[in-house]
């Protein structure tokens, strides 16, 4: 399953995919698929199939239930931060099978946790633990991968985010006919085995990665110096960051409360969310290969701005429409922007750099969820919350277009 790096790719551009076959980096690339479902699926979005149970069972209030939330995207957060600082001192693999069972910890005390504050713990420790393994991921996929395949490497591994959130809808479905409406517990721990099965795999099959023997030591250097248009960069992110946190958050719940969606279809429609996600990454990979990086992640980020306005619109028709299309554009954003990063930087300097990204992304999610909550439970619905999503979205591809559009150091557009 150990595939090579792919030197040969990178030193030549314009080698065709025959120079490096597939099957000499898909595998590492399928299993960090994996974990970043867990980490970036199980982790992010559990919580909203069954967040509506949970406010009335144990948490009372939206607000409760956004600060919940904040909790696991603020541990995040400290996580990501701590991950940027030290990253480049450890192997990216270690990191990554440390992080998947400390997260499978995490997940085990949500599933089992009698009292709110225990509940707390167990997202904070999920969310944590969640960063040491998304983190190192995008420097695990520029060994492995051609730079000419890179987009369509990160969008792999996105999938793996889709494939978790579109099992994870019909799993609430399942426990609820097995168990009783308002069950919960049950949903999470399917995600804690889930995740021990992804972790073993991990454990046996994912190898250790090195850089490749030319590529300089890394140089401590301000973020806007490392890399150009950081600062609009991450102001974008931030934005993107916000409408993506509120959308994900509430969007069950809002189409319960507001459009009296019964739990199965709101669940149902944001599996699709999933289901479409899986290809958006590749997708979205495979069309900044073609057009550019900014071109193509500035048109996602304004297009992603049209799904959250289904709901203060009450367009019960274009429910469906809209969770695709935001599962298309959510992780297609993702993987443009990791792609942007490493067409810049080498293996050494990705961690660093995405983590930065990663930072103003999960500020804007650690901030976002407490205050469309407090929306919901002052105004009596989501709309509001949801036109700030849209509003956020608009803002966030503004700002994109601004980014630089110079070629990257081995000459690919950006």
């Amino acid at each position: 399953m150990t595939a090579q790096p792919a030197e040969t790719a990178e030193s030549s551009p314009g080698a065709g995919a025959s120079a490096v076959p597939m099957r000499t980096w898909i595998w590492p690339i399928l299993l960090v698929m994996c974990a970043s479902g867990v980490s970036q699926g199980f982790v992010r979005f559990t919580f909203s199939f069954v967040l509506p149970d949970m406010t009335e069972d144990v948490l009372g209030s939206y607000s409760v239930a956004g600060l919940l939330s904040g909790a696991n995207l603020g541990a995040y957060l400290v996580g990501v931060l701590a991950m940027t600082l030290l990253a480049a001192r450890f192997e990216s693999t270690r990191l990554l099978k440390t992080g998947l069972a400390l997260i499978v910890l995490g997940l085990l005390v949500i599933a089992v946790a009698p009292w709110t504050w225990l509940l707390f713990v167990g997202m904070a420790l999920a969310g944590l633990c969640s960063a040491a393994v998304w983190i190192p991921v995008p420097s695990i996929v520029a060994v492995h991968a051609p730079q000419h395949l890179r987009g369509l490497g990160f969008g792999l591994v996105t999938a793996g985010i889709g494939i978790s959130i579109a099992l994870t809808g019909p799993a609430v479905t399942l426990v609820q006919r097995v168990f009783g409406e308002g069950e919960w517990r049950q949903v999470w721990g399917l995600t804690v085995l889930a995740s021990v099965v992804v972790l073993v795999l991990q454990l046996l099959f994912l190898k250790p990665v090195g850089t490749h023997p030319d590529e300089p030591a890394p140089v401590r250097r301000p973020l806007g110096s490392l890399l150009p248009g950081a600062w609009t960069l991450l102001l974008s992110y931030f934005l993107y960051g916000a409408s993506f946190a509120l959308f994900t958050n509430y969007f069950i719940a809002a189409l319960q409360q507001d459009m009296d969606f019964g739990l199965a279809d709101a669940t149902g429609v944001f599996s699709l969310v999933g289901l479409a996600s899986t290809f958006g990454g590749v997708v979205g990979g495979r069309l900044s290969d073609r057009i550019g990086r900014r071109a193509t992640l500035v048109a996602f980020l304004l297009i992603i701005a049209l799904p959250p306005l289904v709901v203060p619109l009450h367009w019960h028709g274009g429910v469906y429409v809209a969770a695709v299309l935001y599962g298309l554009l959510m992780t297609g954003i993702g993987t443009v922007l990791v792609a942007y990063v490493s067409d810049r930087l080498g293996p050494r300097e990705i961690s660093a750099a995405f983590g930065a990204t990663t930072l103003s992304l999960s500020i804007a999610q650690f901030l976002a969820p407490p205050l469309g909550g407090r929306l919901a439970d002052v105004t009596g619905s989501f709309d509001l919350t949801f036109y700030v999503a849209a509003a956020t979205a608009v803002l966030s591809g503004i700002v994109a277009v601004f980014l630089p559009g110079a070629r990257a150091r081995k000459g690919h557009r950006l």
